[in-house]
């Protein structure tokens, strides 16, 4: 019975870890309002959301910018999205997240971001190496 119990314990942490894991990587927006790359990965045991590339016309971030950007530095799992943790630190006087993430496929994300508090979703497609 306990060998059971640890068993389902153990393929639950190890479910969570490649669910998460999944979201690792490069990611391409697809608008046609501006061009954005952005690279998820696990620093500090919290997910972040590295700004690789961003142009809509008047800000561009990323290849000649020295500076690193984040669209997210904590990302946290919630009813099968992920969501990002609102800092302690931020001004905000709403805690409603600013960006909402789910899995459609292991190569695409629906992200959803707030503007003005009204949502806007996008899609996401896994960037792939040029080989």
């Amino acid at each position: 019975m306990k060998g059971t119990l640890y068993l389902s314990i153990l393929l639950c942490l190890m479910s969570c870890s490649n669910k998460c894991q999944s979201l690792y990587g490069e990611w391409e927006v697809k608008s046609s309002y501006y061009k954005a790359i952005y690279n998820i990965n696990n620093e500090n045991d919290s997910i972040k959301a590295r700004v690789v590339y961003y142009n809509d016309g008047t800000s561009v971030y990323g290849k000649s910018n020295s500076e690193v950007y984040y669209l997210f530095k904590n990302l946290k799992e919630k009813n099968d999205r992920y969501v990002d943790v609102i800092s302690g630190e931020t001004k905000l006087k709403k805690t409603e997240n600013n960006v909402s993430i789910q899995l459609i496929s292991k190569d695409s994300i629906e992200a959803i971001t707030y503007i003005m508090n009204k949502p806007l979703k996008e899609i996401w497609v896994r960037k792939r190496d040029k080989n």
